[in-house]
Order: C-alpha cells, then sequence, then structure tokens
C-alpha cells in the first residue's frame, strides 16, 4: 500500500489489487498514509509461493478488465482532495450508576474503540497517570516517536497512560520507556512485527541492577505468569504499540493465528546475579554498571527449541545448536533474486541458557562473545561441500547487493560483502549468518539444582528496516538506584 501511494504522489496511478480478506488491511494502511480512497480490486485467493501460470496470470487476466476501468474512472471530489485527521489526545468522561458500572462501560468503550487488549484496564485517571509519571524525571511533552503502521505518536504522558492501563507501577515506566525507544528507533522494523501474517512476536529483557530492584523475575518461570513487573511491563508495551500503532487483529495486524503471549510478549531480567559472564548490554558498549533493556523480533508459534542438561554435557548442547543453527544454509539454494522468500532470509538468534550450562561454557573457555564466534565458525560451510545451487543462490544474491534494490532480510551489509566474496571461493567457508553479532545469549532461569533449558527464539532478519534488535539504556528513573 505504501509503495501505491507513493506512485500516486509522484502523479502516477494506481491500484492495488489484494487477497479477499484484506480489504480492511488495505483500506485502514490507505488512510494512515493520507489517501483513504485509494482504489482497490479484490481478488480470490491467496497466491504467494505458487508458480506464475498455475495460478497469478489466470487471476490477473479474470480481472483485467476491473483493473483497467479502476484505472481510467475519473476521481471523485472526495480522491483528489481527502480530508486530513489529526491526532489528539482528549480526556473521556465515563460515568455509571456505580463504580463496578462505570468499570465496565469503560472497558467496554475502550475495548469498542480498539483501545485495549481484550483483559479487563486499570482506570487511566489524571491523578493515576500524574502518580505513573513519577517514576521519570522526563518531560510528560517528550516526543518518542512514531509506531507502524499507523504512525501514532509515543510521547512520556502516553506511555504513562498505557502503563497505568496495563497495571504497571511508577518504577517500572523508565524500563517501558526505553523499550519504546527501541521500538520506535528508525532503523527498527516494528511494522513486520506489527502487520505481518506470520505470528511473530517480541522478546524483551532487561539487563542490569534495576531488574532485580524492581523486582522482575529471572529464574524459575521467568517467561510465566505471577509476577508484575514482568507481566505489566510487557502488557504496557502491548498497549503502546496497539493504540501508536492502531493495530487490531484482521484489521491491521494479520497475524493468521495470532501471536504468541500476546498480552505481555516474552518479557523477562537477565539473571546476573548467578550468571558468570558479564550483563548482556557490556557486549554492545554499555557500562557494567549501566541498566538496559533489549526488543527482539522473534519467532511465532514453534519458535521454541528446548534443550536440557539432563544426561548431557554443554559440549554436547553445544553441538546440538551448532546442528540446528546450520540447517538455516538453506536459504543458500532457496533465494532467488526478485521473489520474497522467507525461507531465504538471513536470521538471527536469541539463546536463553540457564546459569549452570554457562558455568559450564566458562569452564570450557566461553564468554558470551567467544561462544557465538565458535557457532559462527562451525556453522560456516566450505566452498567445496556446496552444491550448485547454492552456488547459484549466493551469487545471485551477491551480485543483488552490489546493484541494489534488495529486501534488508535478503542483504550482505556493504562491510561484510568482501567477506563473502572471498568465501565464495576454493579453501573459503561460507557462513550462514551474517555475523556472530546475530547469536546473542542471556542468562536466564533456575540456579538451583533443578535442571534448566535452553529456549531458542530465532527469526528471519528485518524485513523493512534494518534490524530488528535494539538496546536502549534506561534512564530518567527517579523511584530506583538503577536507571537515574
Amino acid at each position: 500500500m505504501t509503495g501505491a501511494v507513493r506512485l500516486e504522489e509522484k502523479g502516477i496511478p494506481g491500484v492495488l489489487a489484494v487477497a479477499r480478506g484484506f480489504e480492511d488491511d488495505a483500506n485502514t494502511a490507505a488512510n494512515v498514509n493520507g489517501m483513504p480512497f485509494l482504489r482497490l480490486v479484490v481478488i480470490p485467493g491467496y497466491v504467494w509461493g505458487r508458480q506464475p501460470r498455475e495460478a497469478k496470470k489466470p487471476l490477473a487476466e479474470a480481472h483485467f478488465a476491473e483493473l483497467v476501468e479502476a484505472l481510467l474512472k475519473p476521481l471523485s471530489i472526495e480522491e483528489m482532495k481527502p480530508e486530513q485527521k489529526k491526532e489528539r489526545l482528549v480526556p473521556i468522561e465515563v460515568t455509571g450508576d456505580s463504580y463496578e458500572d462505570t468499570f465496565e462501560k469503560f472497558n467496554q468503550l475502550f475495548l469498542d474503540n480498539r483501545w485495549g487488549d481484550g483483559l479487563p484496564l486499570v482506570l487511566p485517571t489524571p491523578e493515576r497517570v500524574k502518580w505513573m509519571l513519577s517514576g521519570t524525571s522526563r518531560s510528560p511533552e517528550e516526543i518518542i516517536g512514531k509506531v507502524a503502521p499507523g504512525k501514532g505518536i509515543a510521547t512520556i504522558e502516553k506511555i504513562a497512560i498505557n502503563a497505568v492501563m496495563a497495571g504497571a507501577k511508577p518504577e517500572y515506566l523508565p524500563v517501558i520507556i526505553a523499550a519504546m525507544e527501541g521500538l520506535t528507533d528508525e532503523n527498527f522494523d516494528v511494522l513486520h512485527m506489527q502487520a505481518s501474517t506470520g505470528n511473530f512476536t517480541l522478546a524483551i529483557f532487561v539487563s542490569g541492577s534495576i531488574g532485580k530492584e524492581i523486582n522482575m523475575n529471572s529464574g524459575i518461570g521467568y517467561l510465566g505468569h505471577g509476577w508484575r513487573a514482568n507481566n505489566t511491563i510487557g502488557r504496557a508495551i502491548r498497549l503502546c504499540l496497539i493504540n501508536f500503532g492502531h493495530v487490531w487483529p484482521g484489521i491491521s495486524d494479520m497475524a493468521n493465528v495470532g501471536r504468541p503471549s500476546p498480552h505481555t510478549f516474552y518479557t523477562f531480567a537477565e539473571n546476573t546475579e548467578f550468571s558468570p559472564w558479564q550483563p548482556y548490554h557490556v557486549d554492545y558498549g554499555f557500562k557494567p554498571e549501566d541498566s538496559c533493556v533489549t526488543v527482539s523480533t522473534v519467532g511465532g508459534y514453534g519458535g521454541f527449541g528446548v534443550s536440557h542438561l539432563i544426561g548431557r554435557s554443554a559440549q554436547e548442547i553445544l553441538n546440538e545448536l551448532v546442528r540446528g543453527i546450520g540447517t538455516n544454509r538453506r536459504i543458500f539454494s532457496l533465494f532467488r533474486r526478485g521473489t520474497a522468500n522467507p525461507a531465504a532470509h538471513w536470521s538471527k538468534h536469541i539463546l536463553i541458557i540457564y546459569p549452570q550450562l554457562a558455568a559450564e561454557f566458562q569452564k570450557l573457555g566461553f564468554t558470551q562473545a567467544k561462544l557465538a564466534e565458535y557457532i559462527y565458525n562451525r556453522t560456516s560451510v566450505p566452498y567445496e561441500e556446496l552444491g550448485m545451487d547454492e552456488i547459484r543462490g549466493l551469487q545471485e544474491r551477491i551480485q543483488g547487493c552490489l546493484d541494489g534494490g534488495m529486501l534488508y532480510a535478503d542483504q550482505i551489509p556493504p562491510d561484510r560483502l568482501a567477506a563473502f566474496q572471498e568465501a565464495l571461493k576454493p579453501g573459503g567457508k561460507v557462513p550462514v549468518l551474517i555475523s556472530p553479532k546475530d547469536i546473542h545469549f542471556v542468562v536466564a532461569g533456575t540456579s538451583s539444582g533443578v535442571p534448566g533449558s535452553v529456549v531458542w527464539l530465532s527469526y528471519i532478519k528485518a524485513v523493512y528496516k534494518r534490524t530488528s534488535h535494539q538496546t536502549r539504556k534506561i534512564r530518567g528513573a527517579t523511584l530506583t538506584e538503577a536507571g537515574r
């Protein structure tokens, strides 16, 4: 839709062909982009991945007359000068016969207007919003950024309102703000996670002393229920993405079966107390005494890969991780230039490992960075073992990067291109990952004698922007020692 709008703005008439079931999604996107009357032609069926002769050409021929008519029909006054709506923050008054009646009306009103997440909300009264804002020294009017696809503006005050509705406490607010800074970064691809038919979701994890200070769970059950900080921080971010991104299932959020942990995402803290390694954020240029939050798009249902230490050594588990990540070599042969194929995109991996296993890795001489480098090297494929179709796909990908116009998820960054060109020669080894930095180790989980699990979350590289992974420093805190 955004491409069709850009063409119209350049004076090139356009009609968007959409599959049945995506009409509301297309109209919502047109409205957001300031062209609410952009013409659509609805076609039955879904043709992604099917051969042109099998489906696409017959569908185009069947709707050719409709497409031509939509292109040639003169514009109406509404189409030539669409009304532009302005976003305003307006107080809402809800009354009822009793507190219970008012509370029920409030929740129904917010659900009817798509301002909630389906669970009961806390009333964001002026007094409660002021209470929430006491958790930060930052100005309520400060603009954090815009959230795709609706392009709503996130401010400190609006974030605080959503934090109130989520049931958060003021000391959590600086964490929520920092997460929203990452999600609204101009290089972060929040659009794909928000709107795609794929069932992607977010991992949100805190590293540094603020996690313990606000009582975030980093031990047993760290991805589960029962922890106000974890659950309401994640829920506040979800409400922000709904209300600033203007997403709603089947309207602009087209995830075909929904998103895992849809109300709170995967929100947890790094177990720095029992980790043998330095805090996660230190590897990314922050100071050890800093507290940070990382936001990262991860895979949907079926995105977990769990390993146990029971009966196996750390080296055996490491070998299993190498085998699993090594299967990504399929992207070499699946790549076809000019074809958007998620199975051919580059990937990243977040490996959440329990403290005992981290300690075992340390005994083997691994830091987080050394462990990532080890997996990166072991999963690289010797040139002599590549098949003809793999070589063809790699050559096409490299040439596409040189020519330009590739999806971000298919690109080899300019600073890595020479290394891939050199690897595609006798004696070279072609990586299945762009960089070791695409392997992220976070320590969380049980620190007792109970066997732990490795939670493996993977995702393709960002599609519409340069990254789907951001770490931000928490700042402006007033109620905690960390994050000030």
